[in-house]
């Protein structure tokens, strides 16, 4: 209100279509060097909260020649599940929910996630990546893990694109030479 609209210089189509352009070409040409100069990176990943004793993180994969860094503990099938020291206190809020035969539905899970005021498309990456077993609902390991990644997200970590082995519940993990 205290600006005068008619003192503004006008809009400058030519700037306006190049500066579309920046973004829409430049920018992503620009990503993918982003993502390479990650992998040629020697520096050390996140470290501390939700991250504490890992070096790279808890998103990180490694492929199947990958050897575990120092300290690190024997292998995936070993590793101790990343969500483990705060089970309890998921556990309580999973069981306030009232789960039918051990497990929540979508409707009462999407209720209490709701409330976290994440985006509904960041909700949706969480559910997918925490609905282990498919079958659209979450027992209490699924619902820990769901809020684990809910708190990663809040304190402002990206989110896995698959799940990493370090991450599923221990009563999910296949086995070697188990089948489906």
């Amino acid at each position: 209100m205290a600006h005068d609209f008619t003192k503004f210089h006008s809009l400058k189509p030519k700037l306006l279509e190049a500066l579309d352009e920046m973004l829409t070409h430049d920018i992503a040409k620009l990503m993918p060097l982003l993502r390479q100069e990650e992998l040629e990176s020697t520096e050390v990943g996140v470290q501390g909260g939700a991250f504490e004793g890992t070096h790279m993180g808890p998103f990180v994969e490694r492929g199947p020649d990958e050897a575990m860094e120092d300290g690190e503990e024997g292998s995936d099938d070993e590793a101790e599940w990343v969500v483990t020291k705060d089970k309890s206190k998921y556990d309580e809020i999973f069981y306030n929910l009232a789960p039918a035969d051990g497990k929540l539905s979508g409707s009462k899970a999407k209720t209490w996630m709701v409330g976290t005021k994440l985006p509904n498309s960041v909700l949706g990456r969480i559910w997918k990546l925490s609905d282990v077993d498919r079958d659209g609902m979450l027992d209490d390991e699924e619902f820990a893990l769901a809020s684990h990644l809910i708190e990663a997200k809040l304190e402002g970590h990206g989110l896995p694109t698959n799940l990493p082995r370090r991450l599923v519940p221990p009563s999910k993990r296949r086995h070697k030479g188990s089948a489906e």
